[in-house]
């Protein structure tokens, strides 16, 4: 059996799996099309280079809500404006999960008692991840803003409570990228919406999408106390 390859753009953070069949053939055509001058790289499953694939990043054929089917990314994907515009709050973002990450996976991070029900607490706001080709009108801009800001608040509030050594410095490293209140004026979201959702506000959700990734595999981290006994 062929080994799996993967076709990625690290600029436009897409990862297109290589399959032959008819929906796959047309997304490779529409793969080329799109980013034949882009940093494309060639991985195979077992490849270095996988390292700097992060959850960032949009898989065509994923099992994730808000990645494309093969016929999706092939055809008139609604959320292809969107999807590929620059991010650099989720870029950012995923950069910091990604070092936190690593620190769990080596049984290097330090919990305290109180991190996993500050983590739940958090899951609570953050249980959303809009696709990118949803169409919104100002109500919907103004009710995706609200949830944003929601979460946004209880990371604030959870980077002022005792957290472990490395909670603690996760939260207060992710509110140094993540945007202020002040930096989404409703406004201008409205402005900048329909019929897809502002970059600017999808840009933060998948921030906090990314997060709340992270966050569930903290909640299940045991104090380290009784981890190191």
């Amino acid at each position: 059996m062929a080994e799996p390859v993967d076709a990625v753009c690290h600029a436009c953070r897409v990862v297109l799996p290589l399959l032959d069949f008819p929906a796959g053939q047309a997304a490779w055509w529409r793969f080329l099309d799109e980013h034949a001058y882009h940093p494309v790289e060639l991985m195979w499953e077992h490849s270095e280079a996988q390292e700097r694939i992060d959850i960032d990043y949009i898989e065509v054929g994923s099992d994730i809500d808000s990645d494309p089917s093969f016929t999706e990314y092939a055809g008139d994907w609604p959320g292809r404006p969107l999807a590929l515009h620059p991010r650099p709050i989720a870029r950012a973002v995923a950069e910091i999960v990604q070092s936190a990450q690593y620190a769990l996976d080596a049984h290097e991070w330090r919990a305290s008692p109180g991190d996993a029900a500050t983590g739940e607490r958090l899951l609570q706001f953050m249980d959303f991840a809009p696709p990118p080709g949803e169409a919104v009108d100002d109500a919907a801009v103004l009710a995706r803003l609200a949830a944003v800001e929601a979460a946004l608040e209880q990371l604030r509030l959870a980077a002022a409570e005792p957290l472990g050594e490395h909670l603690a410095s996760l939260l207060n490293d992710l509110l140094r990228v993540l945007p202020a209140k002040a930096d989404l004026p409703p406004d201008e979201l409205c402005a900048e919406s329909g019929p897809l959702a502002s970059p600017r506000l999808w840009d933060t959700e998948r921030a906090l999408r990314l997060i709340r990734h992270l966050v569930f595999s903290v909640t299940l981290r045991k104090p380290s106390s009784d981890a190191d006994s």
